[in-house]
């Protein structure tokens, strides 16, 4: 374990079992007013939206609160980056609602019994991830993916609240589990909405909209859910209206929750965590590294992930809903002047306190209120200019975008998100694994030409192939069939690969290396290699290759003299013509003249 933990902070590469020492080393005042104010903040901010994101995953509004509290005390104790505040998100809120829907599981109740069994396994899968150092295979993920998800899941998050800003129910037994199932449901339900819920539905809008325009320094959200719970307090108290609101919370509700996989099998429970967890991760990072960016830092990413997966495993144990990066919370945070992951600690605090001041009072706040400033938010993710880039950038780009996109439709989230990283993974090796060749020949103009129509050769040939780009097992077949064309004409005799730009030799490459090797010396011709690099090199001797080709036909490369290893593979095939007045054909990819 002593490699994978360190005691104390500097390394990037380790994890620290407690980063908050490191920080408070050298503590003063002025960083604790700023580490207090932006707690504040953050608290104010993340209270009514907590709810929010409990209310999308169709959870108690309660686990949104529980889950700020215990995301930030453990992005205190195990965080060391003020760039990345935990809690829930919208994003994985919607993700774990699909989750819910793909898996049966209808009610309230019932997805807060599961809930504890996905979360368990988020947390582990991060916390691997960051012992072993797995982070940088996010990159590997692109782009596109998580636009075309986010824009699925912002949809699906709009249609599902329709029920809830509209007052209607939907038919019993109904239970949609994707975002066209929702649409059509939805429609057919729309004629019972109720009025008062429409009249809430307006005034909310009518308070929530110029702040959000005209204040934005102001908590837009929670000020609008206490302006409209206390005029829905005296519509309710004194004017005697049916409204459907919120349930109170009180901390004495908060209590321990356990995995229990009788309920969601193992299986099942897994499948959705991966996928929760690669979303939850993504947008971790995206948020942390572009806030670490514009102030010339870096996120440790290691470390974060740590943090983060201990954080779900915390929250699987304490009803709570699933921890996440937030924008908002994140970028207020670093706005408001955080100095260290202490604020965390005033966070953590604070909404506390809000929760033993008000928690009462929020079975006064109308369920179409919380609604609409969850559709609010959730729009805002619907970027056209984005999406447009995304459709017009490459064809690649456009086909991951609709595949993804498509899924998210017509299937559950989780099945978007996996449809989109193997499409794209998919094209991704088609690119990868497409070299060319090209043959040039001197003409008689003595500029060099490309042959388009290769006639047999009349003289005996040594040709020299410039192999370029990946040789992994991807790329097998199409190298093969290149070398198998060139090396198809009797009249070649020496066949010279230069593997100067060649990268990524596996195991595969290098049987298709020896396997070319043998034919041509069944037809007593030559296969002769240079320009090898160190790495390439030790591939072919690791492998057995470099004996059983030969030595004597191998010529590493020389960074100091760049043609030197080609000079000797010509004047090896020389040796094996023995004189013979042979043609020289070069071959290169075609952007190389």
């Amino acid at each position: 374990m002593k490699a994978l933990f360190k005691t104390t902070g500097g390394s990037w590469s380790s994890i620290s079992p407690f980063p908050i020492a490191g920080q408070l080393k050298g503590y003063t005042r002025g960083k604790l007013a700023s580490d207090f104010r932006a707690g504040f903040n953050v608290a104010v901010l993340s209270f009514p939206v907590n709810m929010a994101y409990a209310l999308v995953a169709g959870l108690p509004i309660s686990y949104g609160i529980f889950s700020g509290i215990v995301a930030a005390i453990i992005g205190l104790l195990l965080c060391n980056s003020v760039y990345l505040t935990f809690g829930p998100s919208n994003a994985t809120a919607v993700m774990l609602l699909s989750s819910f829907a793909a898996g049966g599981i209808a009610t309230e109740a019932a997805r807060a019994a599961a809930l504890p069994n996905i979360l368990l396994l988020v947390g582990i899968i991060m916390i691997l991830i960051s012992i072993f150092k797995l982070t940088f295979l996010i990159s590997y993920i692109s782009r596109t993916v998580i636009i075309a998800h986010v824009t699925s899941s912002a949809l699906l998050i709009v249609a599902n609240q329709m029920r809830n800003m509209l007052g209607f129910e939907y038919p019993e037994g109904s239970a949609p589990t994707t975002l066209i199932d929702t649409i059509v449901v939805t429609f057919n339900s729309i004629g019972g909405t109720q009025w008062e819920s429409v009249i809430i539905v307006l005034i909310t809008f009518a308070v929530f909209l110029p702040l959000k325009k005209f204040a934005k320094k102001l908590p837009a959200e929670g000020i609008t859910l206490i302006v409209v719970g206390i005029m829905c307090y005296f519509a309710v108290e004194y004017g005697g209206m049916e409204i459907d609101r919120l349930n109170g919370v009180t901390a004495s509700s908060w209590s321990m929750s356990l995995p229990d996989y009788n309920i969601l099998g193992i299986k099942e429970s897994a499948s959705f965590a991966l996928a929760i967890a690669l979303l939850a991760i993504i947008e971790a990072f995206s948020i942390g590294k572009s806030l670490a960016s514009q102030k010339a830092d870096r996120l440790d990413t290691n470390q974060s992930m740590f943090a983060l997966g201990t954080a779900n495993v915390a929250c699987s144990l304490s009803s709570s809903t699933l921890a996440s990066g937030s924008l908002t919370r994140s970028t207020l945070a670093v706005n408001s002047g955080a100095k260290t992951t202490l604020f965390n600690l005033f966070t953590a605090v604070f909404t506390l306190i809000i929760l033993l001041m008000f928690g009462s009072s929020i079975a006064y706040v109308p369920k179409a209120t919380l609604a609409l400033i969850v559709v609010y938010t959730s729009v805002t993710l619907i970027k056209p200019r984005v999406i447009k880039m995304a459709l017009k950038s490459t064809m690649s780009d456009a086909i991951v975008f609709i595949a993804t996109f498509s899924v998210g439709v017509f299937a559950t989230l989780d099945d978007a998100i996996y449809t989109g990283i193997i499409v794209s993974i998919m094209l991704f090796l088609k690119k990868a694994s497409a070299p060319e060749v090209v043959e040039y020949e001197v003409g008689e103009d003595g500029e060099l030409g490309i042959v388009h129509d290769k006639k047999e050769r009349a003289e005996p040939e040594v040709s020299i192939v410039h192999v370029e780009g990946n040789m992994f097992f991807g790329a097998s077949d199409i190298l093969q069939n290149q070398l198998r064309r060139i090396a198809a004409d009797p009249n070649l005799k020496i066949l010279i690969l230069k593997l100067r730009n060649a990268i990524n030799l596996d195991a595969t490459s290098a049987m298709d290396l020896e396997e070319l090797s043998k034919r041509m010396a069944q037809t007593k011709r030559t296969l002769l290699i240079c320009e090898v690099r160190p790495d390439i090199m030790r591939v072919l001797k690791a492998s057995g290759v470099y004996n059983s080709i030969g030595a004597d036909k191998i010529f590493e490369n020389d960074d100091d003299n760049p043609t030197l290893s080609a000079a000797r593979a010509i004047r090896k095939a020389q040796e094996y013509l023995k004189g013979e007045n042979a043609k020289v054909t070069i071959y290169a990819k075609q952007n190389e003249k």
